[in-house]
């Protein structure tokens, strides 16, 4: 690995992030198919088969789409591992880069401009999800470090008022005012009846 040493993933570790991103892009895409195609299927087929028809079309229309979703999803994945390989690390840099290679992959079979056009979408979308998501993280870092500033101020000040209040230390004073010039007398007393029960 060029970067030397292991990468901290964000995810599942490659290569098994690949197969997990082509079995959750096949479901999404069946499931998302499914509620498309069946709509589709109702309203197209006649009064009295409308319910066949959308589990008809189903059938035929919606294992399609979750393999396009699942091809996308696997090649996606493999660049962003391949990147993680080369680089040494998990960064949104990676999946920039994949969105990129993704879009432009799939639309190569409609000539170099539109999979450089795809490539270019691809990785600008994949620019926006990363950012909004980094934004996000970095919002919910600040607010986490603020409340735990919030917290130790609290304590802080919760720590001063009991002093002002106690002294050096509420609990020693508390003891300290509740033996203050009578230690002699409370251990003579001990003494005395650890005498009288051995007695």
């Amino acid at each position: 690995m060029p970067g030397g040493g292991g990468p901290a993933y964000h995810r599942s570790p490659c290569p098994g992030r690949i197969f997990e991103d082509l079995g959750v892009g096949f479901s999404i895409g069946c499931i998302a198919g499914s509620l498309m195609y069946f709509g589709k299927g109702f309203f197209n087929a006649p009064r009295r088969q409308r319910f066949l028809g959308g589990l008809t079309h189903i059938r035929n229309r919606a294992p399609l789409l979750g393999g396009s979703f699942a091809m996308w999803g696997g090649v996606y994945t493999s660049v962003d591992c391949l990147m993680i390989y080369y680089r040494g690390k998990d960064d949104p840099y990676n999946a920039i880069v994949g969105g990129f290679v993704t879009g432009g992959v799939l639309a190569i079979r409609g000539g170099l401009n539109m999979a450089f056009k795809q490539a270019m979408m691809g990785g600008l979308i994949l620019a926006l999800i990363e950012g909004v998501s980094t934004a996000f993280t970095g919002m919910m870092m600040r607010q986490q470090y603020q409340m735990m500033e919030e917290m130790q101020r609290q304590q802080k000040l919760e720590a001063e008022r009991l002093t002002r209040k106690g002294g050096k230390d509420q609990w020693a004073v508390d003891y300290d005012k509740q033996y203050d010039g009578k230690s002699v007398d409370h251990n003579e007393a001990m003494v005395d009846s650890a005498k009288s029960y051995s007695l």
